[in-house]
């Protein structure tokens, strides 16, 4: 713990590269986008708070392990297979985070007829009539140590909080399974 919190930023953002290298090594991937990512890199202050080194001890942490740098790793060859997001697909994530995580807020079951409404809303903004391989699909891009990835990243560089949608997502997976 000591060694990570006295590292220079060069090492602490090393860190985080070799991860990056090791999640996009080889894939076609928007230059673009592997460039963002890699800017996005933690920012230790010179004075950190408690909570900023907890959470770069966490992020150390998670870009080490194995099992989360092998299920990036597949989730970017997914993302890579599928080419960039549409503008109708980060509207369709953004129907999912609004009405599955409002239905979940509101306690509605994943398999109730109310579930039923938002579940159609979720087929039709994925342009998908097969729910079973819409859950699949969004199931396989979904992970709580992704969404927790970029929690900590803002923690440590003091950017606004990343709300937590994955449970949104999980409901929609739920729902979608449900009826399948």
């Amino acid at each position: 713990m000591t060694a990570l919190l006295g590292m220079p930023d060069d090492e602490r953002k090393r860190i985080v590269g070799d991860f990056l290298d090791h999640v996009f090594d080889g894939l076609d991937v928007d230059p673009a986008f592997v460039a963002r990512m890699r800017c996005a890199a933690p920012e230790l202050p010179d004075d950190p708070s408690p909570e900023q080194l907890d959470a770069w001890i966490e992020l150390a942490e998670l870009v080490h392990d194995a099992g989360f740098r092998a299920r990036i790793r597949r989730m970017s060859e997914e993302s890579a297979a599928a080419g960039p997001a549409s503008v109708e697909m980060q509207a369709a994530a953004t129907l999912v985070a609004e009405r599955a995580g409002a239905a979940l807020s509101d306690g509605v079951a994943p398999g109730s007829p109310e579930a039923e409404a938002v579940v159609a809303e979720i087929l039709a903004a994925f342009g998908d009539t097969d729910r079973r391989a819409l859950a699949e699909r969004l199931a396989a891009g979904t992970d709580a140590r992704a969404e927790r990835y970029w929690q900590l990243l803002a923690t440590i560089n003091g950017w606004p909080p990343v709300p937590a949608t994955v449970p949104a997502w999980e409901w929609s997976i739920a729902a979608l399974r449900y009826r399948t």
